[in-house]
């Protein structure tokens, strides 16, 4: 680790740092391998009455846990779009979050998942070329047992650490296997939704949470089930850890990567505490994270020795935006015709 003893004192005083107790940071390592609250207890070795009000403990603090699935089965694809910065009011259905981007000019990046036969169509709805697009199915996030991270139990704290970095970056060259699409029925669509909102999720609760976000009549308790043991859990790949800290300490940058070493610098970094998500294409690749001042050495060591190229620079979000991604009509429409509607059809308004 090549962070100094008593700067690990300062980080841990100074909100620059994920700060969790051994059990909490037992719970989370467990949880991205576990989609019960049940499996969390059987992988980190703690009662089952102690992860719940651990997991309540972290929910309180905004830390989630999300089911990720695998795109390329579900027939989704990851887009980012960087833009010129212009006025825009509203942003087409399968948008998941917009940012306001500085760097050398201002400029708007949309992240977005999409049907894969829908992309060109979700990209002409903008009715203006981007500055640039990534199409890709694989996508990492950060994990509690990434090789560039380390917890220190007695500060309590997750730092960056450099002691497996060439073992990263020799392994980060080797892209991953696509998967054989699979048909997604409606109510698996639904299913999916809230559980990669939350995957601990409790089938009893979509009901009404169906009826609060998508004003339709949800499916039966019993057929939402069946079709969570038998569909949805084949899609899952893994659960990724929601959390932020301080923007002003630690703000959000987006890395953007071109050429086959920027394919490795961002499966690298992933690796690493508070980069958040990767994206990873073809030759391509866009990475979120926060950038403590611990983290940046980590950062341009790896930049350094993957030496991608990097047209935009870093670029420092100074606003964001989620969307929901899906809406009522969309699953409507899917329901009714097994296809998904020309996203050109519907907008969600500007920071709805």
């Amino acid at each position: 680790m090549y962070i100094s003893e008593a700067s690990l004192g300062a980080i841990s005083r100074g909100g620059l740092s994920l700060k969790l107790n051994p059990n909490e940071w037992r719970v989370i390592s467990a949880a991205t391998r576990a989609l019960t609250v049940a499996k969390i207890s059987e992988i980190a070795s703690l009662s089952y009455s102690t992860v719940i009000d651990v997991v309540k403990r972290l929910g309180r603090l905004n830390l989630g846990v999300s089911f990720v699935p695998h795109h390329d089965m579900l027939g989704f694809q990851h887009v980012f779009l960087l833009f010129e910065d212009y006025e825009i009011k509203q942003f087409p259905v399968f948008t998941q979050a917009v940012y306001k981007l500085l760097g050398r000019r201002r400029y708007i990046g949309v992240k977005a998942l999409v049907p894969e036969t829908r992309v060109p169509d979700y990209i002409s709805a903008f009715r203006r070329e981007p500055l640039y697009t990534l199409r890709t199915y694989e996508v990492r996030h950060w994990m509690p047992s990434g090789r560039l991270t380390k917890y220190l139990p007695g500060l309590n704290i997750v730092v960056p650490t450099m002691e497996k970095l060439g073992e990263v970056l020799a392994e980060s060259r080797v892209p991953r296997k696509p998967r054989e699409r699979k048909w997604v029925d409606w109510v698996d669509l639904v299913v999916l939704y809230f559980k990669m909102k939350y995957v601990y999720t409790k089938l009893s609760d979509m009901t009404n949470l169906v009826r609060e976000n998508f004003r339709i009549e949800p499916p039966s308790r019993q057929l939402m089930s069946y079709h969570y043991r038998t569909h949805v859990v084949n899609f899952w790949s893994h659960n990724k850890i929601n959390f932020r800290l301080n923007p002003e300490l630690a703000p959000l940058k987006v890395y953007i990567f071109n050429g086959k070493e920027g394919e490795s610098a961002a499966r690298t970094l992933i690796e690493a505490p508070y980069m958040h998500e990767a994206l990873v294409g073809e030759s391509s690749a866009v990475i979120l994270g926060q950038s403590p001042s611990h983290l940046e050495r980590l950062i341009y060591e790896v930049i350094y020795l993957t030496a991608p190229e990097m047209p935009f620079g870093a670029l420092l979000a100074v606003d964001e935006h989620e969307y929901p991604w899906l809406s009522a009509r969309v699953i409507e429409y899917y329901r009714a015709r097994g296809e998904y509607p020309d996203p050109e059809e519907e907008f969600f308004p500007m920071g709805s």
